[in-house]
């Protein structure tokens, strides 16, 4: 980056906000570089996003001036790219060589760190505990402690969601006392959702998972007769994995309830675009990963890591949602949900290719992979289905829980 011509990073995230009756822009770091959020008026939003690389500072000046009719100090500009700087939301040398400095240390480690750990849940493991088995409790909206587990019944998938914690606890709770009802599993294939895009649309690692009540392994023979079944290099995005939540968030109640249980992270990321054009690379993962379930000896579970429908000014909405809404969601749900349930991957795509996915299901890729791993061989069961607001707005996220068992012959 020139000094006179800034650049914002492109992994960065705006996020409308009021305080009181103003309105104001956080700006914060996707990549993590950076942990600190920005909040800026709109008038400094306007400043930085012409903050592309082609714009001097005279000309941000000048646009600031025809757009607002007052006079933007040079002073002022530059307090703020210094600002931008600092705190490396700037593409430059300082931040590129941040950037380098994260990824040399995730891949030197044998292990992934608990990103979120003391920010999205306690980083102290006697209170995770508590705030854990808490989810269970039907005073707070969960569904009690598991009963006994019977063998009968084999579960092959599982949704669970990947909401923050403290809204969506008891979701997660119902999810986890039907995988321990049922008979027991031995491996964990966790497909979490990649919020951010994918070169190669799949990230597997082979890293343990530390969480604060202790480390989870990664089945390493899982891991390897999937690489060896698939063309893909599904380690090139491996990196993506140091701050994405969705697999973090399962694997502190797997520790709490499965100790044992090995693990398999891939990330997903792909839409409906790629679906709709039937890149290679989706159904190649997903058919390398049914030949290496259908040939693996141990009881092996699949865990789709997600969430449904964003809704709202937060998510680009136009509108401030209503009861009315809500209602409207929650139908819409339904019926993806009862396509799920039958395994029918292709009829779930075709709805969200045909609704171009506009209500912004962000569980898209590992669900379709999920089902089409399992297509024909399961019975899906929906065990919860809830919804959170997310801000001052009205805009929500919804939700569920749902079992996939072994269809009898």
């Amino acid at each position: 980056m020139k000094a006179e011509l800034p650049k914002l990073r492109s992994r960065l995230e705006a996020i409308p906000i009021r305080r009181g009756k103003e309105l104001y822009i956080a700006l914060r770091d996707l990549e993590g570089l950076t942990t600190e959020t920005l909040v800026l008026s709109p008038q400094a939003y306007f400043i930085i996003s012409l903050m592309d690389g082609s714009n001097s500072l005279v000309d941000i000046q000048a646009a600031y001036m025809r757009r607002f009719g007052d006079i933007l100090f040079r002073e002022k500009v530059d307090d703020l790219v210094k600002h931008l700087d600092t705190h490396l939301f700037l593409e430059n040398e300082s931040s590129r060589g941040r950037m380098q400095q994260l990824v040399n240390e995730f891949r030197s480690n044998p292990s992934r760190h608990p990103f979120h750990a003391g920010i999205s849940y306690d980083a102290d493991p006697i209170k995770l505990r508590s705030q854990l088995y808490a989810f269970f409790a039907p005073e707070n909206g969960g569904p009690g402690e598991p009963e006994p587990a019977d063998p009968a019944r084999e579960i092959v998938g599982l949704m669970a969601p990947h909401i923050d914690l403290r809204s969506g606890g008891p979701c997660f709770a119902y999810a986890y006392k039907a995988l321990l009802e049922a008979s027991p599993i031995s491996t964990c294939v966790i497909l979490g959702t990649g919020h951010e895009p994918l070169p190669h649309h799949f990230a597997l690692s082979r890293k343990d998972f530390e969480t604060p009540l202790g480390l989870l392994s990664a089945d390493n023979d899982f891991i390897d007769g999937l690489a060896s079944r698939c063309n893909l290099d599904l380690f090139a995005d491996e990196f993506a994995h140091r701050r994405e939540h969705t697999i973090e968030f399962q694997t502190l109640f797997l520790k709490l309830l499965l100790p044992n249980v090995r693990i398999v992270p891939i990330l997903c990321s792909f839409g409906v675009e790629e679906i709709e054009k039937r890149v290679d690379a989706i159904g190649e993962l997903a058919e390398s990963l049914k030949e290496t379930l259908d040939s693996y000896q141990e009881p092996v579970c699949l865990l789709s890591s997600v969430d449904l429908a964003h809704i709202g000014p937060r998510y680009g909405d136009q509108f401030r949602p209503h009861a009315g809404t809500i209602r409207e969601n929650r139908d819409a749900d339904h019926q993806l949900l009862e396509i799920m349930a039958t395994a029918d991957a292709e009829s779930f795509a075709s709805i969200l290719v045909r609704q171009r996915n506009s209500r912004r299901i962000c569980g898209l890729p590992p669900l379709f992979v999920m089902l089409k791993a399992l297509e024909g061989s399961v019975e899906g069961e929906l065990l919860r289905y809830d919804h959170t607001e997310v801000d001052g707005e009205g805009s929500f996220v919804t939700f569920a829980s749902m079992a996939f068992y072994k269809r009898s012959p």
